[in-house]
């Protein structure tokens, strides 16, 4: 579960830092990225769209996103994340939701292979920033 674990705060960390270049290596090449829009459609993200986002906010206000809860399942080369999180820019509260992972041992390393969040700003349980982890 510590590898694991590892992973998802080194995506955080890194996505603080706008810092692209550690985050792109802990992605498979064709991981996906799953959301609903403002319409309530499905909608799908590649890493390099959502690095670019990151990206673009480099020399700007540091990306929070605080972790509550983390519940981690691993069978063989598969592991499942689930946890609740707010996210931050800066120290200012922007939304919260659950972040689901999907993650496969590939060579010997977790590699996340599919992120999913609901993304939300209503009901959320904690919206104070208080750094990674928990």
């Amino acid at each position: 579960e510590q590898a694991v674990r590892a992973v998802v705060d080194q995506l955080f960390e890194a996505m603080a830092v706008h810092d692209t270049a550690t985050m792109r290596t802990l992605f498979a090449p064709d991981a996906r990225f799953a959301g609903v829009d403002r319409e309530g459609n499905l909608s799908y993200t590649t890493p390099d769209e959502f690095f670019e986002g990151v990206g673009r906010g480099a020399g700007g206000p540091a990306f929070n996103e605080t972790l509550y809860d983390v519940e981690i399942r691993i069978d063989g080369p598969l592991a499942q994340v689930w946890t609740y999180y707010t996210f931050h820019v800066d120290d200012r509260f922007s939304h919260c939701g659950y972040d689901g992972f999907q993650m496969l041992k590939l060579n010997g390393e977790w590699k996340i292979v599919h992120l999913a969040d609901s993304r939300r700003r209503e009901g959320c349980t904690h919206q104070e920033w208080r750094g990674s982890g928990s």
